[in-house]
Protein backbone atom coordinates (compact mmCIF):
# COMPACT_ATOMS: atom_id res chain seq x y z
CA UNK A 1 0.00 0.00 0.00
CA UNK A 2 0.98 3.44 -0.20
CA UNK A 3 0.45 7.14 1.21
CA UNK A 4 -2.74 8.44 1.76
CA UNK A 5 -4.16 11.56 -0.28
CA UNK A 6 -7.33 13.55 -0.01
CA UNK A 7 -8.01 17.05 -1.54
CA UNK A 8 -10.70 19.59 -0.28
CA UNK A 9 -11.49 22.77 -2.62
CA UNK A 10 -13.85 25.07 -2.70
CA UNK A 11 -15.97 26.58 -6.07
CA UNK A 12 -17.67 29.71 -7.34
CA UNK A 13 -20.60 29.88 -10.13
CA UNK A 14 -17.96 32.82 -11.69
CA UNK A 15 -15.37 31.23 -13.29
CA UNK A 16 -11.69 31.26 -11.83
CA UNK A 17 -8.30 31.05 -13.55
CA UNK A 18 -6.51 27.91 -12.16
CA UNK A 19 -2.99 29.11 -10.42
CA UNK A 20 -0.06 28.37 -12.82
CA UNK A 21 -2.19 27.95 -15.66
CA UNK A 22 -3.53 30.38 -18.56
CA UNK A 23 -6.45 28.90 -19.44
CA UNK A 24 -7.80 26.52 -17.54
CA UNK A 25 -10.74 27.65 -15.59
CA UNK A 26 -12.67 26.10 -12.74
CA UNK A 27 -16.16 27.08 -11.56
CA UNK A 28 -19.49 25.34 -9.82
CA UNK A 29 -20.79 23.87 -12.93
CA UNK A 30 -17.61 22.48 -14.09
CA UNK A 31 -17.27 20.63 -11.80
CA UNK A 32 -20.78 19.40 -11.04
CA UNK A 33 -20.72 17.97 -15.17
CA UNK A 34 -17.13 16.93 -14.56
CA UNK A 35 -17.79 14.81 -11.87
CA UNK A 36 -21.05 13.35 -14.17
CA UNK A 37 -18.46 12.93 -17.19
CA UNK A 38 -20.01 15.38 -19.58
CA UNK A 39 -17.75 14.87 -22.89
CA UNK A 40 -16.75 19.01 -23.33
CA UNK A 41 -15.44 19.04 -19.58
CA UNK A 42 -13.59 15.72 -19.97
CA UNK A 43 -11.17 16.57 -22.82
CA UNK A 44 -8.10 15.70 -20.37
CA UNK A 45 -9.03 11.65 -20.06
CA UNK A 46 -8.53 10.00 -22.82
CA UNK A 47 -11.23 7.27 -22.35
CA UNK A 48 -14.32 8.74 -20.49
CA UNK A 49 -16.27 6.45 -18.16
CA UNK A 50 -19.76 7.02 -16.93
CA UNK A 51 -19.13 7.26 -13.21
CA UNK A 52 -20.71 4.73 -10.41
CA UNK A 53 -22.99 6.80 -8.11
CA UNK A 54 -22.31 6.58 -4.32
CA UNK A 55 -26.50 6.37 -2.57
CA UNK A 56 -25.14 5.63 0.56
CA UNK A 57 -24.63 7.28 3.97
CA UNK A 58 -27.47 10.05 2.72
CA UNK A 59 -25.63 10.98 -0.56
CA UNK A 60 -28.15 11.88 -3.38
CA UNK A 61 -27.12 11.93 -7.25
CA UNK A 62 -25.12 14.75 -8.41
CA UNK A 63 -27.77 15.71 -10.54
CA UNK A 64 -30.01 16.54 -7.88
CA UNK A 65 -27.61 18.00 -5.72
CA UNK A 66 -26.85 20.21 -9.07
CA UNK A 67 -30.45 21.33 -9.72
CA UNK A 68 -30.67 22.01 -5.56
CA UNK A 69 -27.79 23.93 -5.69
CA UNK A 70 -28.74 26.15 -9.03
CA UNK A 71 -32.28 26.48 -7.60
CA UNK A 72 -31.01 27.71 -4.27
CA UNK A 73 -28.96 30.05 -5.22
CA UNK A 74 -31.87 31.76 -7.40
CA UNK A 75 -33.96 32.04 -4.02
CA UNK A 76 -30.85 33.70 -1.87
CA UNK A 77 -31.21 37.77 -1.89
CA UNK A 78 -29.44 39.61 0.92
CA UNK A 79 -29.55 42.98 2.17
CA UNK A 80 -26.31 44.66 1.90
CA UNK A 81 -25.94 48.31 3.04
CA UNK A 82 -24.17 51.01 0.94
CA UNK A 83 -21.16 53.42 2.12
CA UNK A 84 -24.09 55.87 1.96
CA UNK A 85 -25.96 54.17 4.84
CA UNK A 86 -29.26 52.95 2.72
CA UNK A 87 -29.93 49.24 2.36
CA UNK A 88 -30.42 47.25 -0.58
CA UNK A 89 -31.41 43.66 -1.09
CA UNK A 90 -29.76 41.85 -4.31
CA UNK A 91 -28.74 38.65 -5.43
CA UNK A 92 -26.44 36.02 -4.54
CA UNK A 93 -22.74 37.28 -5.79
CA UNK A 94 -21.56 35.25 -8.38
CA UNK A 95 -18.00 34.94 -7.12
CA UNK A 96 -19.19 33.80 -3.39
CA UNK A 97 -17.99 30.29 -2.69
CA UNK A 98 -21.10 27.61 -2.82
CA UNK A 99 -20.04 24.45 -3.59
CA UNK A 100 -17.39 22.13 -1.14
CA UNK A 101 -15.64 19.10 -2.99
CA UNK A 102 -12.96 16.75 -1.57
CA UNK A 103 -11.53 14.15 -3.67
CA UNK A 104 -10.11 11.26 -2.12
CA UNK A 105 -7.68 8.45 -4.07
CA UNK A 106 -6.63 4.99 -3.21
CA UNK A 107 -3.40 3.53 -4.75
CA UNK A 108 -4.62 0.28 -6.34
CA UNK A 109 -4.84 1.46 -10.34
CA UNK A 110 -7.92 1.79 -12.31
CA UNK A 111 -6.84 -0.66 -15.00
CA UNK A 112 -5.84 -3.48 -12.05
CA UNK A 113 -9.23 -2.74 -10.25
CA UNK A 114 -10.94 -3.57 -14.20
CA UNK A 115 -8.88 -6.27 -14.48
CA UNK A 116 -9.98 -8.23 -11.56
CA UNK A 117 -12.63 -6.44 -9.82
CA UNK A 118 -14.02 -9.09 -6.90
CA UNK A 119 -10.10 -8.85 -5.68
CA UNK A 120 -10.13 -5.30 -5.15
CA UNK A 121 -13.78 -4.68 -4.23
CA UNK A 122 -14.01 -5.82 -0.79
CA UNK A 123 -10.89 -3.40 -0.22
CA UNK A 124 -12.39 -0.09 -2.29
CA UNK A 125 -15.40 -0.28 -0.53
CA UNK A 126 -14.08 -0.35 3.30
CA UNK A 127 -11.72 2.40 2.51
CA UNK A 128 -15.07 4.40 0.66
CA UNK A 129 -17.23 3.43 3.97
CA UNK A 130 -14.57 4.74 6.59
CA UNK A 131 -13.78 7.95 3.90
CA UNK A 132 -17.73 8.64 3.74
CA UNK A 133 -18.00 8.18 7.40
CA UNK A 134 -15.42 10.09 8.67
CA UNK A 135 -16.92 13.06 5.81
CA UNK A 136 -20.21 12.88 7.98
CA UNK A 137 -18.26 13.36 11.42
CA UNK A 138 -16.75 16.26 9.88
CA UNK A 139 -19.55 18.06 8.60
CA UNK A 140 -21.84 20.23 10.18
CA UNK A 141 -26.06 19.30 10.43
CA UNK A 142 -27.92 20.29 7.45
CA UNK A 143 -25.49 19.68 4.86
CA UNK A 144 -26.81 17.85 1.42
CA UNK A 145 -24.16 15.90 -0.63
CA UNK A 146 -23.16 13.55 -3.52
CA UNK A 147 -20.38 11.15 -4.42
CA UNK A 148 -19.49 8.77 -7.35
CA UNK A 149 -16.17 6.61 -8.34
CA UNK A 150 -14.09 7.22 -11.34
CA UNK A 151 -12.23 4.36 -12.73
CA UNK A 152 -11.26 6.55 -15.94
CA UNK A 153 -8.01 8.05 -14.36
CA UNK A 154 -5.07 6.43 -13.13
CA UNK A 155 -6.08 5.29 -9.79
CA UNK A 156 -9.52 4.69 -8.25
CA UNK A 157 -10.71 7.93 -6.90
CA UNK A 158 -14.05 9.09 -5.36
CA UNK A 159 -15.56 12.61 -5.43
CA UNK A 160 -17.78 14.16 -2.70
CA UNK A 161 -19.68 17.76 -3.45
CA UNK A 162 -21.25 19.34 -0.57
CA UNK A 163 -23.92 22.42 -0.20
CA UNK A 164 -23.74 23.95 3.51
CA UNK A 165 -28.06 24.29 3.23
CA UNK A 166 -28.22 25.69 6.91
CA UNK A 167 -26.04 28.64 5.92
CA UNK A 168 -28.19 31.64 4.14
CA UNK A 169 -25.51 32.12 1.78
CA UNK A 170 -24.59 28.65 1.16
CA UNK A 171 -21.43 29.60 2.36
CA UNK A 172 -18.58 26.54 1.33
CA UNK A 173 -15.48 27.87 3.14
CA UNK A 174 -16.98 27.12 6.39
CA UNK A 175 -16.66 23.50 5.20
CA UNK A 176 -13.40 23.81 4.72
CA UNK A 177 -11.15 23.03 7.28
CA UNK A 178 -8.56 25.33 6.55
CA UNK A 179 -10.61 28.22 5.50
CA UNK A 180 -12.20 28.02 8.87
CA UNK A 181 -9.04 28.02 10.59
CA UNK A 182 -8.12 30.55 9.12
CA UNK A 183 -11.43 32.50 9.20
CA UNK A 184 -10.93 32.04 13.30
CA UNK A 185 -7.84 33.24 13.25
CA UNK A 186 -9.11 36.32 11.34
CA UNK A 187 -11.53 36.64 13.87
CA UNK A 188 -9.59 36.68 16.70
CA UNK A 189 -6.81 38.66 15.58
CA UNK A 190 -6.14 42.52 14.18
CA UNK A 191 -5.45 42.13 10.01
CA UNK A 192 -2.04 41.73 9.83
CA UNK A 193 0.98 44.44 7.77
CA UNK A 194 0.37 43.79 4.24
CA UNK A 195 3.57 44.25 1.87
CA UNK A 196 3.76 47.42 -0.30
CA UNK A 197 4.22 47.74 -3.50
CA UNK A 198 5.98 49.96 -5.85
CA UNK A 199 4.31 53.13 -7.12
CA UNK A 200 2.41 52.67 -10.25
CA UNK A 201 4.02 54.10 -13.07
CA UNK A 202 2.07 57.65 -15.04
CA UNK A 203 0.25 56.77 -17.19
CA UNK A 204 0.28 59.01 -20.61
CA UNK A 205 -3.36 60.65 -20.82
CA UNK A 206 -5.55 59.92 -23.94
CA UNK A 207 -6.05 63.00 -26.67
CA UNK A 208 -8.73 64.57 -26.49
CA UNK A 209 -11.50 63.34 -29.03
CA UNK A 210 -12.48 65.85 -31.89
CA UNK A 211 -15.72 67.65 -31.99
CA UNK A 212 -18.27 67.39 -34.44
CA UNK A 213 -18.24 70.51 -36.59
CA UNK A 214 -21.71 72.09 -37.34
CA UNK A 215 -24.05 71.20 -40.20
CA UNK A 216 -24.32 73.81 -42.58
CA UNK A 217 -26.14 75.04 -45.25
CA UNK A 218 -24.21 74.54 -48.05
CA UNK A 219 -23.68 70.68 -49.31
CA UNK A 220 -19.97 70.84 -50.28
CA UNK A 221 -18.93 72.79 -47.30
CA UNK A 222 -20.73 70.63 -44.75
CA UNK A 223 -19.11 67.55 -47.20
CA UNK A 224 -15.74 69.18 -46.99
CA UNK A 225 -16.18 69.51 -42.96
CA UNK A 226 -17.39 65.91 -42.58
CA UNK A 227 -14.11 64.46 -44.34
CA UNK A 228 -11.73 66.67 -42.55
CA UNK A 229 -13.47 65.10 -38.93
CA UNK A 230 -13.37 61.92 -40.38
CA UNK A 231 -9.50 62.26 -40.70
CA UNK A 232 -9.19 64.00 -37.11
CA UNK A 233 -10.99 60.94 -35.67
CA UNK A 234 -8.85 58.43 -37.51
CA UNK A 235 -5.30 60.20 -36.52
CA UNK A 236 -7.15 60.73 -32.51
CA UNK A 237 -7.95 56.83 -32.43
CA UNK A 238 -4.05 56.40 -33.39
CA UNK A 239 -3.03 58.74 -30.90
CA UNK A 240 -4.98 56.60 -28.29
CA UNK A 241 -3.93 53.38 -30.32
CA UNK A 242 -0.02 54.81 -28.96
CA UNK A 243 -0.83 55.99 -25.80
CA UNK A 244 -2.66 52.50 -24.82
CA UNK A 245 0.46 50.66 -26.36
CA UNK A 246 2.93 53.07 -24.26
CA UNK A 247 1.16 52.31 -21.24
CA UNK A 248 0.21 48.69 -21.64
CA UNK A 249 4.11 48.32 -21.37
CA UNK A 250 4.53 50.30 -18.62
CA UNK A 251 2.43 48.66 -16.99
CA UNK A 252 3.85 45.81 -17.82
CA UNK A 253 7.11 46.53 -16.49
CA UNK A 254 5.80 47.29 -13.37
CA UNK A 255 4.15 44.14 -13.22
CA UNK A 256 7.87 42.72 -13.47
CA UNK A 257 9.30 45.00 -11.56
CA UNK A 258 6.83 45.00 -8.46
CA UNK A 259 7.14 41.27 -8.38
CA UNK A 260 10.60 40.86 -8.04
CA UNK A 261 10.54 43.80 -5.88
CA UNK A 262 7.77 41.69 -3.29
CA UNK A 263 9.68 38.36 -3.75
CA UNK A 264 12.57 39.98 -1.99
CA UNK A 265 10.08 42.27 0.52
CA UNK A 266 8.94 37.78 1.10
CA UNK A 267 12.12 36.96 1.81
CA UNK A 268 13.19 39.43 3.82
CA UNK A 269 10.21 39.63 6.43
CA UNK A 270 11.35 37.37 9.23
CA UNK A 271 7.69 36.38 10.03
CA UNK A 272 5.54 33.98 8.09
CA UNK A 273 1.92 34.87 7.47
CA UNK A 274 0.01 34.32 10.51
CA UNK A 275 -3.21 33.05 8.36
CA UNK A 276 -1.43 31.21 6.19
CA UNK A 277 0.43 29.62 9.39
CA UNK A 278 -3.18 29.07 10.80
CA UNK A 279 -4.77 27.45 7.15
CA UNK A 280 -1.60 25.06 7.23
CA UNK A 281 -2.49 24.49 10.77
CA UNK A 282 -5.69 23.13 10.15
CA UNK A 283 -4.97 21.19 6.96
CA UNK A 284 -2.27 19.27 9.06
CA UNK A 285 -4.85 18.51 11.77
CA UNK A 286 -7.43 17.13 8.48
CA UNK A 287 -4.70 15.03 7.22
CA UNK A 288 -4.10 13.78 10.63
CA UNK A 289 -7.49 12.84 11.20
CA UNK A 290 -8.06 11.76 7.74
CA UNK A 291 -4.91 9.48 8.52
CA UNK A 292 -6.34 7.94 11.91
CA UNK A 293 -9.44 7.65 10.71
CA UNK A 294 -9.34 6.43 7.12
CA UNK A 295 -5.75 5.74 6.59
CA UNK A 296 -4.45 3.81 9.44
CA UNK A 297 -7.06 1.37 9.10
CA UNK A 298 -6.90 0.99 5.31
CA UNK A 299 -2.93 0.07 5.62
CA UNK A 300 -2.23 4.07 4.33
CA UNK A 301 0.74 6.15 5.22
CA UNK A 302 0.37 9.46 6.31
CA UNK A 303 3.17 10.99 4.52
CA UNK A 304 4.93 10.15 0.79
CA UNK A 305 8.57 8.92 1.00
CA UNK A 306 10.02 12.44 -0.56
CA UNK A 307 8.55 14.14 2.72
CA UNK A 308 10.75 12.27 4.73
CA UNK A 309 13.59 11.68 1.82
CA UNK A 310 13.25 7.71 2.53
CA UNK A 311 15.44 5.19 0.29
CA UNK A 312 13.51 2.94 -1.87
CA UNK A 313 14.02 -0.36 0.40
CA UNK A 314 12.76 1.64 3.62
CA UNK A 315 9.81 2.80 2.09
CA UNK A 316 9.06 -0.32 0.66
CA UNK A 317 9.31 -1.65 4.73
CA UNK A 318 7.48 1.08 5.83
CA UNK A 319 4.40 0.22 3.04
CA UNK A 320 4.65 -3.58 4.31
CA UNK A 321 4.38 -2.77 8.03
CA UNK A 322 1.51 -0.54 7.41
CA UNK A 323 -0.09 -2.90 4.95
CA UNK A 324 0.74 -6.11 8.04
CA UNK A 325 -0.53 -3.38 10.47
CA UNK A 326 -3.88 -3.30 8.82
CA UNK A 327 -4.61 -6.92 7.78
CA UNK A 328 -3.83 -7.23 11.66
CA UNK A 329 -6.35 -4.64 12.06
CA UNK A 330 -9.22 -5.72 9.67
CA UNK A 331 -8.63 -9.09 11.63
CA UNK A 332 -8.89 -8.11 14.42
CA UNK A 333 -12.10 -6.00 13.29
CA UNK A 334 -13.60 -9.33 11.67
CA UNK A 335 -13.58 -10.89 15.49
CA UNK A 336 -14.78 -7.69 16.56
CA UNK A 337 -17.72 -8.19 14.35
CA UNK A 338 -18.50 -11.32 15.23
CA UNK A 339 -18.87 -10.08 18.78
CA UNK A 340 -20.72 -7.23 17.11
CA UNK A 341 -22.61 -9.32 15.54
CA UNK A 342 -23.69 -11.31 18.63
CA UNK A 343 -24.11 -8.12 20.50
CA UNK A 344 -26.15 -6.52 17.96
CA UNK A 345 -28.58 -9.82 17.92
CA UNK A 346 -28.68 -9.68 21.74
CA UNK A 347 -29.61 -5.96 20.99
CA UNK A 348 -31.74 -6.88 18.70
CA UNK A 349 -33.50 -9.19 20.73
CA UNK A 350 -33.63 -6.78 23.59
CA UNK A 351 -35.04 -4.08 21.57
CA UNK A 352 -37.82 -6.45 20.08
CA UNK A 353 -38.52 -7.21 23.78
CA UNK A 354 -39.05 -3.78 24.80
CA UNK A 355 -40.59 -2.81 21.57
CA UNK A 356 -43.25 -5.59 22.12
CA UNK A 357 -43.49 -4.39 25.97
CA UNK A 358 -43.96 -0.29 24.25
CA UNK A 359 -46.14 -1.79 21.82
CA UNK A 360 -48.35 -3.33 24.69
CA UNK A 361 -47.93 -0.25 27.08
CA UNK A 362 -49.43 1.60 24.21
CA UNK A 363 -51.89 -0.85 23.53
CA UNK A 364 -53.13 -1.16 27.49
CA UNK A 365 -52.36 2.84 27.76
CA UNK A 366 -55.03 3.32 24.46
CA UNK A 367 -57.53 0.63 25.76
CA UNK A 368 -57.66 2.62 29.33
CA UNK A 369 -58.07 5.77 26.77
CA UNK A 370 -60.76 3.96 25.19
CA UNK A 371 -62.33 2.72 27.80
CA UNK A 372 -62.40 5.98 29.65
CA UNK A 373 -63.85 7.77 26.26
CA UNK A 374 -66.64 5.28 27.09
CA UNK A 375 -67.25 6.11 29.91
CA UNK A 376 -67.70 9.45 28.84
CA UNK A 377 -69.74 9.09 26.50
CA UNK A 378 -71.94 6.66 28.55
CA UNK A 379 -72.32 9.71 31.03
CA UNK A 380 -73.22 11.96 27.93
CA UNK A 381 -75.63 9.97 26.81
CA UNK A 382 -77.24 8.89 30.36
CA UNK A 383 -77.28 12.86 30.60
CA UNK A 384 -78.90 13.28 27.42
CA UNK A 385 -81.47 10.50 28.07
CA UNK A 386 -82.16 12.81 31.48
CA UNK A 387 -82.67 15.91 29.46
CA UNK A 388 -84.78 13.99 27.05
CA UNK A 389 -87.10 12.85 29.51
CA UNK A 390 -87.00 16.15 31.58
CA UNK A 391 -87.93 17.06 28.20
CA UNK A 392 -90.68 15.18 27.75
CA UNK A 393 -92.15 15.21 31.49
CA UNK A 394 -91.84 19.10 30.44
CA UNK A 395 -93.78 18.86 27.17
CA UNK A 396 -95.94 16.06 28.64
CA UNK A 397 -97.26 18.74 31.42
CA UNK A 398 -97.41 21.73 28.77
CA UNK A 399 -99.69 19.07 26.87
CA UNK A 400 -101.83 18.40 29.79
CA UNK A 401 -101.94 22.12 31.17
CA UNK A 402 -102.55 22.80 27.48
CA UNK A 403 -105.36 19.95 27.44
CA UNK A 404 -107.06 21.10 30.65
CA UNK A 405 -106.95 24.82 29.53
CA UNK A 406 -108.79 23.65 26.34
CA UNK A 407 -111.13 21.68 28.24
CA UNK A 408 -112.00 24.79 30.47
CA UNK A 409 -112.09 26.78 27.65
CA UNK A 410 -114.66 24.57 26.05
CA UNK A 411 -116.21 24.28 29.06
CA UNK A 412 -116.49 28.51 30.08
CA UNK A 413 -117.98 28.56 26.21
CA UNK A 414 -120.51 25.99 26.88
CA UNK A 415 -121.54 27.35 29.98
CA UNK A 416 -121.87 31.13 28.24
CA UNK A 417 -123.93 29.64 25.48
CA UNK A 418 -125.95 28.20 28.21
CA UNK A 419 -126.37 31.38 30.14
CA UNK A 420 -127.11 32.97 26.57
CA UNK A 421 -130.40 30.75 25.56
CA UNK A 422 -131.27 30.70 29.76
CA UNK A 423 -131.10 27.15 30.14
CA UNK A 424 -128.49 27.82 33.09
CA UNK A 425 -129.40 29.73 36.08
CA UNK A 426 -128.53 30.09 39.80
CA UNK A 427 -131.03 29.71 42.77
CA UNK A 428 -130.14 31.08 45.92
CA UNK A 429 -131.30 28.72 48.91
CA UNK A 430 -134.13 29.35 51.06
CA UNK A 431 -132.05 31.28 54.04
CA UNK A 432 -130.47 33.34 51.52
CA UNK A 433 -127.25 31.83 51.84
CA UNK A 434 -125.63 29.05 48.80
CA UNK A 435 -127.57 28.24 46.48
CA UNK A 436 -127.28 25.84 43.43
CA UNK A 437 -127.39 25.44 39.89
CA UNK A 438 -130.24 24.46 37.82
CA UNK A 439 -130.91 23.47 34.39
CA UNK A 440 -133.45 25.35 32.10
CA UNK A 441 -135.05 28.69 31.98
CA UNK A 442 -135.72 31.19 34.97
CA UNK A 443 -139.15 31.01 36.29
CA UNK A 444 -139.30 27.37 35.10
CA UNK A 445 -139.19 24.12 37.00
CA UNK A 446 -136.49 23.36 38.26
CA UNK A 447 -134.34 20.46 36.95
CA UNK A 448 -130.90 19.44 38.33
CA UNK A 449 -127.75 19.38 35.93
CA UNK A 450 -127.57 16.07 33.79
CA UNK A 451 -124.52 13.92 34.07
CA UNK A 452 -122.87 14.61 31.17
CA UNK A 453 -124.05 18.45 31.58
CA UNK A 454 -122.13 18.16 34.93
CA UNK A 455 -119.08 16.33 33.34
CA UNK A 456 -118.58 18.46 30.59
CA UNK A 457 -118.98 22.06 32.74
CA UNK A 458 -116.97 20.78 35.53
CA UNK A 459 -113.26 22.47 34.13
CA UNK A 460 -115.44 26.06 34.86
CA UNK A 461 -117.53 24.93 37.26
CA UNK A 462 -116.22 27.50 39.48
CA UNK A 463 -115.81 30.31 37.26
CA UNK A 464 -119.60 29.36 35.90
CA UNK A 465 -120.87 29.74 39.71
CA UNK A 466 -119.20 32.82 40.39
CA UNK A 467 -120.26 34.51 36.99
CA UNK A 468 -124.25 33.09 37.49
CA UNK A 469 -124.13 34.38 40.84
CA UNK A 470 -122.99 37.88 40.12
CA UNK A 471 -125.50 38.09 36.91
CA UNK A 472 -128.67 36.30 39.93
CA UNK A 473 -127.35 39.58 42.06
CA UNK A 474 -127.98 41.92 39.39
CA UNK A 475 -131.36 40.27 38.39
CA UNK A 476 -132.34 40.48 41.82
CA UNK A 477 -130.84 44.22 42.16
CA UNK A 478 -133.02 45.38 38.93
CA UNK A 479 -136.46 43.14 40.26
CA UNK A 480 -136.18 44.79 43.84
CA UNK A 481 -135.80 48.27 42.65
CA UNK A 482 -138.75 47.50 40.30
CA UNK A 483 -140.67 46.00 43.31
CA UNK A 484 -139.98 49.72 44.86
CA UNK A 485 -141.01 51.72 42.05
CA UNK A 486 -144.87 49.61 41.81
CA UNK A 487 -144.80 50.02 45.89
CA UNK A 488 -144.57 53.55 45.20
CA UNK A 489 -146.98 54.36 42.49
CA UNK A 490 -149.59 51.81 44.41
CA UNK A 491 -149.06 54.05 47.43
CA UNK A 492 -149.63 56.94 45.42
CA UNK A 493 -152.51 55.56 44.01
CA UNK A 494 -153.82 54.41 47.85
CA UNK A 495 -153.88 57.81 48.98
CA UNK A 496 -155.39 59.41 46.11
CA UNK A 497 -157.97 56.99 46.81
CA UNK A 498 -158.28 57.52 50.20
CA UNK A 499 -158.14 61.77 49.55
CA UNK A 500 -161.39 60.96 47.20
CA UNK A 501 -163.20 58.67 49.72
CA UNK A 502 -163.13 55.58 47.14
CA UNK A 503 -163.31 52.22 48.18
CA UNK A 504 -159.53 50.47 48.73
CA UNK A 505 -158.45 48.40 45.34
CA UNK A 506 -157.56 44.89 46.16
CA UNK A 507 -154.50 44.47 43.59
CA UNK A 508 -153.29 47.44 45.24
CA UNK A 509 -154.19 45.67 49.16
CA UNK A 510 -152.63 42.43 47.57
CA UNK A 511 -149.24 43.99 46.54
CA UNK A 512 -148.56 45.29 49.75
CA UNK A 513 -150.35 41.99 51.66
CA UNK A 514 -148.09 38.76 50.02
CA UNK A 515 -147.26 36.50 52.25
CA UNK A 516 -143.50 35.78 50.27
CA UNK A 517 -141.25 38.19 51.53
CA UNK A 518 -139.28 37.77 48.47
CA UNK A 519 -141.81 38.85 46.36
CA UNK A 520 -143.23 41.42 48.96
CA UNK A 521 -143.03 45.04 47.18
CA UNK A 522 -141.33 47.78 50.34
CA UNK A 523 -141.80 50.93 49.40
Amino acid sequence: MAYQYVHVETYTRKPKLVKGTKDQLNSVQQVFEEAQRYLHYCKHIENPRAPVPVLSHGAIPISELQALHDRRCCEIRETVTASSGKSYTRRLRSDAPTLYTEVHSHPIAAREFLADPNKHQPVINRWANLALKDFRKRMPPGIQFAAAFHLDEANVHMHILALNMNDPRLDANKLHAGKVAAADYRASHEKPRTLSSLPKPELLPKPKKPKKPRPSKNRVTQKKNMAKHERALAEWEKACARAEAANAKKLEAWKKENGRHLHAARKKRKEKNPEKEAFDAGMIRFQDRYYEAVGRPCGLLRKGPGHERLTTKQYAARKASAKARAEEQVANLRFETKLEVKEQALEAQATALAEKENRLAAEYIAMKKKEAEVREREKALASREKEVEDRERSIKGKEERAGAVQKRVEAISLGLELIRRDQLHWVVGNDGRGGRLVAGPRGGPERPLPLKLHARLSPAMSLLEILLKIIAEIIEDALHEHRRAIARDAQALAECRQKLDLPEDPVVAAIFQRNDPGERFEV
